[in-house]
C-alpha cells in the first residue's frame, strides 16, 4: 500500500469560470480496469463507470486527449532492471502516463460502486466571487501535473493547495495561470499547536517524537517519557486523552 497524501483544493474566481470547472471535473465517463475475479482467480477486464466523479484527472488531461490507444494505456509497464529508466516515466501504459501527466498514479474519481470515498466537494459565493473547496487522497504525491493542467485551463482562477502526507511532511502553494506563485513546505507538523518542523526525536530516555514548540507527546512513548528528566512533567498535560487510559 501506498504512503497516502491528502490534499485540500480551493478554486476562486467568477461564478462562470467555476462553475464550469465544477461541470467539468465532475463529467461523467467509463474506463476498464483490470480486476481480479475472486471465483475464477483469474485478471479480468472490467467496464467501471463515473456517473458522479465529482473530480477526475480524467477529466483534466486524459490518455484520450493524449491520442494514446486504449490498449495501449491498458497494457502494465515495462519491467526495467535500471531504476533511473524505471523513473523517467516514459511509457503510454497507465501507470507511466499517470504518473507522468498527473503526478500521481491513481485517479481520485468516485466511481459507480464505491460507498466510502476520500473525494468530496463544496462551493459557496464569496461576494462576488465563487469558491469550490474539494478534499481527496493520492498515492505518494501531489498531482502538480493535473493541477497545472487544470490551472492553464483557467487562467482567471485561483488554485490553493494545502497538503500532508501521512507520514507529517506537507505544505501549501498557490497556482495562477499554471504557474506556481508561493509556496511554502515542512517535514513535520505538530498535531497539537500545528507548529511546523518542530517535532524533535529525544534521546535523553529514548522517548521519541516531541513537539519542541508545545511539548506534545502524542507520538511518544510513554513509558520511556516517564522516565525522562526533561519531558516527564508534561505526561498529565500533553498526552492526548485516548492515550493516557492504562499508562502510569
Amino acid at each position: 500500500m501506498p504512503n497516502w497524501v491528502m490534499n485540500g483544493l480551493t478554486i476562486e474566481g467568477s461564478p462562470e469560470q467555476v462553475k464550469s470547472l465544477m461541470e467539468q471535473m465532475n463529467k461523467p465517463f467509463k474506463m476498464v480496469h483490470d480486476s481480479w475475479n475472486m471465483e475464477t482467480h483469474q485478471q479480468e477486464k472490467k467496464l467501471v463507470t463515473y456517473p458522479n466523479p465529482v473530480f477526475a484527472f480524467h477529466n483534466i488531461y486524459s490518455y484520450l486527449d493524449a491520442g494514446i490507444s486504449e490498449e495501449d494505456y491498458l497494457s502494465q509497464p515495462a519491467h526495467k532492471p535500471e531504476m533511473t529508466e524505471w523513473f523517467k516515466f516514459e511509457g503510454n501504459d497507465w501507470y507511466n502516463f499517470n504518473v507522468r501527466e498527473w503526478g500521481t498514479k491513481w485517479d481520485v474519481a468516485i466511481s459507480d460502486n464505491d460507498k466510502y470515498s476520500d473525494t468530496s466537494m463544496e462551493d459557496t459565493a464569496n461576494g462576488e466571487n465563487h469558491v469550490v473547496h474539494y478534499n481527496f487522497n493520492t498515492a505518494w504525491s501531489r498531482p502538480m501535473n493535473a493541477l497545472i493542467k487544470l490551472s492553464s485551463q483557467y487562467p482567471t482562477l485561483l488554485f490553493t493547495l494545502s497538503y500532508e502526507e501521512e507520514t507529517g511532511w506537507g505544505g501549501e502553494l498557490e497556482l495562477l495561470r499554471g504557474v506556481v506563485i508561493s509556496e511554502s513546505e515542512y517535514d513535520n507538523m505538530c498535531r497539537d499547536c500545528d507548529a511546523t518542523d518542530q517535532m524533535e526525536y529525544c534521546e535523553e530516555a529514548d522517548c521519541g517524537e516531541i513537539c519542541g514548540n508545545c511539548h506534545w507527546l502524542g507520538e511518544a512513548d510513554l513509558e520511556e517519557v516517564a522516565k525522562c528528566q526533561t519531558h516527564k512533567i508534561y505526561l498529565d498535560t500533553k498526552v492526548p486523552e485516548y492515550r493516557k487510559v492504562g499508562t502510569k
